[in-house]
């Protein structure tokens, strides 16, 4: 224990390697962008979670009518439907 302490007086009276001195600005931005990084991936997945379950409670509404028109087609009330009609 006493050659621990010896070493550890010995690296505190050295000065810090020159690498080392700039490490705190590197390692604050990295965390810094990990911070932005995840709080975009939460946003989007609330944004998603909010998106499917607004979808699923007016998509699965009983009391809807249903409408004639097609799914993928051309919108009865389109002007370019209108002009063949």
């Amino acid at each position: 224990m006493d050659r621990i302490d010896i070493m550890l007086e010995s690296l505190r009276d050295d000065d810090v390697p020159a690498g080392l001195a700039g490490i705190d600005a590197a390692v604050m931005d990295g965390l810094s962008a990990r911070r932005e990084r995840d709080f975009t991936r939460r946003g989007m997945m609330l944004a998603a979670c909010i998106a499917a379950s607004a979808g699923l409670a007016l998509g699965l509404d009983r009391g809807a009518p249903v409408s004639d028109e097609p799914l993928l087609g051309v919108p009865m009330t389109a002007p370019s439907h209108l002009l063949y009609g």
